[in-house]
């Protein structure tokens, strides 16, 4: 069984920036991630000459793919609170002429003048972040009135795999998500969050599915062999019952029979245009 993966919280110290490159790029690369980041994109509603933000821009792909919405004329910001992941986001948008501007930052803090964006997305980021409304008071902040906040999150209590011990499996990946994801349950939360927020129009705007039905994919996205090994530490008296675990999924996956699935939301809302 292998060794935990760094936390995202912790990409400059881990000293291991390729794996979080990796990682997302694998996820961009499923069919149904891309198919609701598309989703994401529409939602803003934003056409030549607008303003977005992207926090949490990772790799600059979803900036990338935002500044051709936009140009001519409009302009895309994309924060992250990596140095390394930025460095690597302008790796790929400097072989583009594309109207995209890549910064550090700090999505609880951010260092942009009041409405300053047409509109504001994020995908994926507040399940990393130790405090959630005030990203979000930070978003619907620089975000101008009349302008659109999307957001996509999981919800890691979906997760579902079938496993060959049904509990096992719960607190297999209960646990392990518990440990790796602040904010596991994200996806659930963001209809209230964004009510709380402040915007109007709130909406559940798309959800779906992510399924994924090969052990190595599953296992670099969800960290199946890292869950094992957790539980094992933390009860040794259930290292071999973790350890066939993974072993019977390795073995429905040699007889096209694995399966994994898991569900995420977007939500949507609009900043109120001021009396």
């Amino acid at each position: 069984m292998s060794d935990t993966p760094p936390r995202w919280g912790e990409i400059e110290r881990s000293g291991r920036p390729e794996y979080f490159v990796g990682y997302l790029d694998k996820v961009t690369a499923q069919s149904e991630i891309q198919r609701y980041k598309r989703r994401t994109y529409q939602l803003l509603e934003v056409g030549p000459g607008a303003r977005v933000l992207d926090v949490g821009c990772g790799t600059g792909d979803d900036a990338i793919a935002l500044a051709g919405l936009v140009d001519p004329g409009g302009a895309v910001v994309g924060i992250d609170n990596s140095a390394s992941i930025i460095e690597e986001a302008r790796r790929r948008v400097v072989a583009r002429a594309l109207p995209v501007e890549l910064r550090t930052g700090d999505a609880h803090c951010l260092d942009i003048p009041d409405d300053s964006f047409d509109a504001c997305r994020a995908d994926r980021v507040l399940m990393h972040l130790r405090d959630q409304e005030a990203a979000l008071a930070e978003m619907v902040r620089v975000t101008r009135p009349g302008g659109r906040v999307v957001v996509r999150e999981p919800d890691w209590d979906t997760l579902v795999i079938d496993g060959p011990d049904r509990a096992l499996t719960r607190a297999l990946l209960h646990g392990h998500f518990d440990r790796v994801i602040r904010n596991g349950g994200s996806g659930r939360q963001l209809y209230r969050l964004l009510r709380r927020a402040g915007l109007i129009e709130v909406e559940v705007a798309d959800t779906s599915t992510l399924v994924l039905t090969d052990y190595a994919t599953a296992n670099q996205l969800y960290g199946l062999e890292a869950a094992a090994s957790a539980l094992a530490e933390l009860e040794p008296s259930s290292r071999e019952r973790a350890a066939d675990w993974l072993r019977q999924l390795q073995e429905a996956d040699r007889q096209g029979q694995f399966f994994s699935a898991v569900t995420g939301f977007t939500v949507i809302g609009r900043k109120p245009v001021r009396a």
